[in-house]
């Protein structure tokens, strides 16, 4: 069983997608920590009486950065089984070398 309890896509396009979409969710649960955590010390250099909710928000920013590395972590692992991280590596260095061209995933 994966870490995560949301099942894996079946075919390789939606498991590149989303994996694609999960590190696009772990980037902005990493916003939100490091947002939260300046909340925090801002809190606690200002001897603030929020500081406690700041705690409680940089404790569940941490809780979204576990679980979001958990999907992306396992969506890689499946990628990985069957070749498919590979074809996404392909893809990302061709969309990298012609940034100006269309994408060929859809968006």
């Amino acid at each position: 069983m994966n870490a995560s309890s949301a099942p894996l896509p079946e075919t390789q396009t939606e498991r590149i997608r989303a994996v694609i979409a999960a590190a696009q969710d772990y980037a902005q649960a990493r916003e939100a920590f490091n947002a939260a955590s300046e909340g925090l010390e801002r809190s606690r250099r200002q001897d603030s009486s929020f500081a406690g909710q700041h705690l409680d928000e940089l404790d569940a920013a941490a809780d979204a950065i576990g679980k979001t590395q958990a999907r992306v972590a396992d969506l890689v692992a499946s990628l990985a089984t069957d070749g498919s991280l590979e074809t996404l590596s392909k893809l990302l260095s061709t969309e990298a070398a012609f940034p100006g061209k269309p994408r060929g995933n859809g968006a």
